[in-house]
């Protein structure tokens, strides 16, 4: 016979995505699951005998959802120190060239203990799901023992023919896994300037029949906008003389990168875009059409002087936007929080606080197709939340406003997974 154990968390403001806060609010949890959220004197009233978890004077929060990373370069700053590489870089494509020289001196074993650092960040931080890119695929073992929800996107690029028939077959032996541990796996086939034409194609259409959910990095710098149209540029002059890709060179296509995609079959709605920072108007309202998701990294966009998102407009359209940290290779922290604070600055008044909350949580959820799981507090999803102790008092009415406020990290004080208490960390990498 199973016991199922009930317990009632309460603290002064229980807040979700979907609902104004409740003052007094609780959750009413059965078996890992949200039972009931209302306040705590009326679920007291129908659940005598319960257990109260009661947190006071703080602040009941979903998990948030890191849309858009890489994980496994947690450990890049250590990398890079160690190979010398501490001059920034001047360009995109001096970014990208350090990246490469710096991963081809690691071990297996230096991105599993990368990976591990970064889900560990990850759920100090109160993130809850991630759609992570894993470039080493037998790395993905690590999240069997993870509570991370969300997709695992195996990353494959490709020029050379050969090569590509070797990553094809790779990649569909992997993704015969499915789900590990908590995560669905999926493809990322990397960007429009990594991958030949007819790879990606088959991609898109495999993701398609086998209902495998895919990411693609599309429209994030300048460069790459050069490359796709015209086959020139630092990408052409640079990078891919420096990987042996010169003699793959892809004729010019006269495109856009959104109208590529589009032409290569990747404009579908289990394709999550990331980036969006060259997008023009035309794109955005095809974005729309299409019921496409992106997700912002403007922390990563900054750093990398790549430019801004036009947030705004791509709201306005319809365009659903979720939120990334991207990696540590071009970002300070795994913290959504911290990107929420971030955001709050680099797009000023085109994104208010509720908005960057919503991105950060249902936004997030739904983009990786969790929505029924988590995002918000709700009865039916995972009992998956986190717990707040701001510094200072906090009025209902500055809820959201304190969220985009620097410091929410350092003040989390609790993280729940599914019913069960992390053991806590603390969220500074």
């Amino acid at each position: 016979m199973v016991v199922v154990l009930n317990y009632i968390y309460t603290a002064k403001y229980l807040v979700s995505a979907n609902a104004p806060p409740i003052e007094a609010g609780a959750l009413l949890v059965q078996g890992g699951r949200i039972a009931r959220v209302a306040t705590l004197k009326e679920i007291k009233r129908n659940n005598p005998g319960v257990k109260i978890v009661d947190f006071h004077a703080a602040l009941l929060v979903p998990l948030l959802v890191n849309a858009h990373t890489h994980l496994e370069l947690t450990d890049f700053g250590l990398w890079a120190e160690l190979a010398g590489e501490v001059a920034p870089p001047e360009n995109f494509v001096d970014w990208i060239l350090c990246l490469i020289r710096i991963k081809r001196k690691l071990s297996e074993k230096q991105y599993q203990l990368s990976l591990s650092h970064g889900i560990a960040q990850s759920l100090a931080s109160g993130t809850g799901a991630v759609g992570d890119i894993l470039a080493h695929h037998s790395a993905r073992n690590l999240y069997l023992s993870s509570p991370l929800l969300g997709s695992l996107f195996l990353e494959t690029l490709g020029q050379d023919p050969t090569v590509v028939h070797q990553l094809r077959n790779e990649l569909k032996e992997a993704l015969k896994d499915d789900v590990v541990g908590s995560v669905k796996l999926g493809v990322s086939p990397h960007s429009p300037y990594t991958i030949s034409t007819n790879y990606l194609k088959s991609v898109y259409r495999y993701c398609q029949q086998q209902k495998i959910r895919c990411t693609t990095h599309v429209a994030e710098s300048a460069e790459e906008v050069e490359f796709v149209e015209w086959s020139k540029g630092d990408l052409a002059s640079r990078l891919y003389p420096q990987i042996g890709w010169e003699n793959y060179l892809p004729h010019p296509s006269g495109l856009r990168p959104v109208e590529y995609l589009r032409q290569q079959g990747g404009l579908f709605p289990e394709n999550l875009l990331v980036h969006g920072v060259q997008l023009n108007d035309a794109e955005i309202q095809l974005l729309a059409e299409r019921q496409m998701r992106l997700v912002l990294c403007p922390r990563s966009n900054a750093k990398l002087n790549l430019g801004k998102a036009p947030a705004g407009k791509l709201q306005r359209a319809g365009v659903k936007l979720a939120l990334g940290t991207d990696s540590l290779a071009s970002c300070d922290s795994l913290s959504i929080w911290d990107e929420m604070t971030f955001a709050q600055h680099w797009f000023g008044t085109e994104l208010d606080a509720p908005t960057l909350f919503n991105m950060a949580t249902q936004g997030g959820a739904e983009a990786l197709g969790i929505e029924n799981e988590m995002g918000s507090l709700e009865a039916g999803k995972l009992a998956s939340f986190q717990i707040l102790q701001p510094k200072t008092t906090v009025a209902i009415d500055s809820i959201f406003d304190y969220f985009v406020s620097s410091g929410c990290t350092d003040d989390i004080a609790q993280v729940y997974h599914s019913g069960k208490k992390l053991p806590f960390v603390n969220p500074s990498p």
